[in-house]
């Protein structure tokens, strides 16, 4: 999960919120500026704390794949079914590049 802009996303709100209660309480705008700078210093903290823990939760809920389930991916079960084969280029279709000299 992104969890970059989460702090932002929670000091916009919280700072849209404080300018609508300033300008209906009609403060004065040193009042106002301090109470903002208050507000978004708190919540981008408390933002920036919430995205640790998410990232650390998602972190830990990551589940494990097994080595079975790895080598699935990697060999086929049926002997039917055909590996994927890389390019590997020879010296044939690189005349360039030689062995030896």
């Amino acid at each position: 999960m992104k969890t970059k802009p989460i702090p932002i996303i929670i000091t916009l709100a919280a700072a849209l919120i404080s300018c609508v209660i300033s300008i209906v309480e009609h403060v004065d705008f040193s009042v106002f500026v301090s109470r903002l700078l208050v507000v978004v210093l708190v919540f981008l903290t408390m933002g920036t704390i919430i995205k640790m823990i998410l990232d650390y939760s998602f972190r830990t809920l990551e589940p494990t794949v097994s080595i079975d389930e790895q080598m699935d991916a990697i060999m086929p079960d049926e002997p039917g079914e055909e590996m994927p084969q890389e390019d590997v280029a020879t010296t044939e279709e690189n005349p360039s590049e030689s062995e030896e000299g």
